[in-house]
């Protein structure tokens, strides 16, 4: 129910976008504009995910969210899991560099210009990582540790989490066993702790590193045509 609202949300939002923008006669051809439509459809689309999970919770089954999906800011500082995603980001980064990872990828091409770079960035470090960790670990993990055990669900989840991105990566094995080490990671998280937030934070963590490294090797993001030379 939760993956039909966030897939139908994007394509709702993203029509009423286009018609919205057709009748004011906004441009919405190059890699930006579009990108643009794309990032706001999935914004909305999140936040009807969102108020779709809170209401699953709070008033179909008439329970407490934070105790429902095991949010629970964790008692550490909450640097100390960034910094863990930090780390876990220059593990994965050390571990691609000896796998065929392909030089060009379909993402790519939302990291065109400048503007689009940004874009990406924000939507990366701040609505992705918090309605993926919420569905990934707040709500399928559960039901799987339940039905099929704690190790299994969590490989399940990990392999869900892995193949969420397989369109942005064309199907390269090399960066979904990546994804799916990064997935089994803050799973094993989300297990050690009992809560989902340390999992987020360590997300914000190591999505933020990716884009900072991608900052720097793209000249603050103004020489965009550096990341083919990667």
């Amino acid at each position: 129910m939760i993956g039909i609202v966030a897939v139908g949300g994007i394509f709702v939002f993203g029509a009423l976008i286009g018609i919205v923008t057709k009748i004011l006669g906004y441009s919405v051809g190059g890699t930006t504009s579009t990108l643009r439509m794309i990032l706001i459809a999935q914004f909305l689309a999140y936040v009807a995910v969102l108020w779709f999970m809170r209401h699953l919770v709070v008033e179909h089954y008439g329970a407490r969210w934070n105790d429902a999906v095991h949010w629970h800011w964790p008692a550490e500082n909450w640097f100390t899991w960034i910094g863990a995603g930090i780390m876990l980001a220059f593990a994965v980064q050390l571990i691609s560099m000896l796998l065929p990872v392909p030089r060009a990828l379909p993402i790519d091409k939302y990291f065109q210009n400048t503007q689009a770079a940004w874009m990406m960035s924000i939507f990366g470090v701040t609505m992705a990582p918090l309605i993926e960790e919420l569905f990934f670990r707040g709500f399928l993990y559960p039901v799987l540790a339940r039905r099929i055990g704690v190790a299994v669900g969590a490989v399940v989840t990990a392999i869900g989490f892995a193949f969420l991105h397989a369109s942005q990566l064309a199907g390269a094995w090399a960066p979904l066993l990546m994804l799916f080490i990064v997935g089994l990671v803050l799973t094993i998280v989300r297990i050690v702790k009992n809560a989902v937030a340390p999992s987020f934070l360590m997300h914000v963590g190591y999505n933020l590193t990716l884009f900072t490294l991608l900052w720097l090797a793209t000249d603050h993001f103004r020489h965009m045509e550096k990341l083919l030379q990667q």
